[in-house]
């Protein structure tokens, strides 16, 4: 799963936030990282770490609804899990 926002500052910079649940973590199953920045593939990063697919979800959840308040858009998602295909085409909505 990978979800990528963007939004434009009052410089006219683009900013980026990336948010996927590659394996990011040797010591817990369940992870999510996130990026950010002036580009899709640099920038500062965080690793969050879960017990539970549910927890995981949930703060998945809580980051995109926190970047479309900020005014991000998506500007790309991906994912096999058909929950998160649905999540990712409600916030696409909801923006356009």
């Amino acid at each position: 799963m990978t979800i990528t926002f963007y939004k434009t500052n009052s410089q006219g910079e683009t900013r980026y936030y990336t948010i996927h649940d590659r394996q990011g973590s040797l010591f817990n199953l369940y992870c999510v990282t996130t990026l950010w920045g002036g580009s899709t593939h640099s920038g500062r990063e965080k690793v969050y770490t879960f017990n539970t697919e549910t927890e995981r979800d949930r703060k998945i959840r809580e980051i995109c609804r926190s970047k479309i308040r900020s005014g991000y858009k998506v500007l790309y998602s991906f994912s096999r899990k058909p929950a998160y295909k649905e999540m990712f085409k409600k916030f696409s909505i909801k923006i356009g």
